[in-house]
């Protein structure tokens, strides 16, 4: 299996690195914390900005709103991403957009689902490198449904790992309505409903 690396995109270093430290002491494996702030700029171009900090890492993608994290959440989801070679993202259960928001504490296995919200997703090495980075057409919104559809054409599986529940504060770094209907439009002009 590859090594980890931990993306955080965050417009509140502080909490970030709160929010990281408390990651790694759960993780179950050793993974490498890359804290991405600085002005706002949206979601994308930050994680961005963490992704070509990493080049042989599976790679973490973790919002700073995150408070609490099962134990060996890190390691249940490395091992799910590569039970199957072709499982390109894998995610949690946790408040959220999309099916893992319907899991609970104590769920099990895995679910093979369309898409993932990038609040937590663990990104396969080999995937990253075929299909590159976040779409910086989308600010903020969006970015992660693009990706997974992108993903998808290429063959890779999204998988939702029942088993894994992390304690997400939904929305907490907050709305941008400007850059969602920006988004929205950007997302509507490529067709990709």
């Amino acid at each position: 299996m590859n090594d980890i690396a931990i993306v955080i995109p965050t417009l509140d270093e502080k909490q970030a690195i709160d929010t990281g430290a408390l990651a790694l002491l759960h993780a179950g494996v050793d993974a490498r914390l890359i804290v991405v702030n600085g002005p706002p700029r949206g979601f994308t171009k930050t994680v961005n900005e963490g992704l070509v900090q990493t080049t042989t890492e599976d790679v973490c993608i973790l919002n700073d709103d995150v408070r609490w994290f099962q134990p060996s959440w890190l390691a249940a989801m490395q091992q799910a991403l590569h039970s199957d070679p072709r499982h390109g993202i894998v995610g949690p259960s946790g408040k959220s957009a999309g099916p893992s928001r319907d899991g609970k504490l104590g769920d099990t296995g895995l679910e093979m689902v369309g898409r993932l919200s990038f609040w937590c997703v663990l990104l396969r090495r080999e995937m990253i490198d075929a299909i590159g980075h976040l779409d910086e057409r989308y600010i903020h919104y969006f970015s992660d449904t693009e990706y997974c559809i992108r993903a998808k054409r290429k063959g890779w599986k999204m998988v939702w790992v029942r088993g894994v529940w992390l304690d997400h504060d939904h929305h907490g770094s907050g709305l941008q309505s400007k850059w969602k209907k920006h988004d929205m439009r950007e997302f509507k002009r490529a067709g990709l409903r």
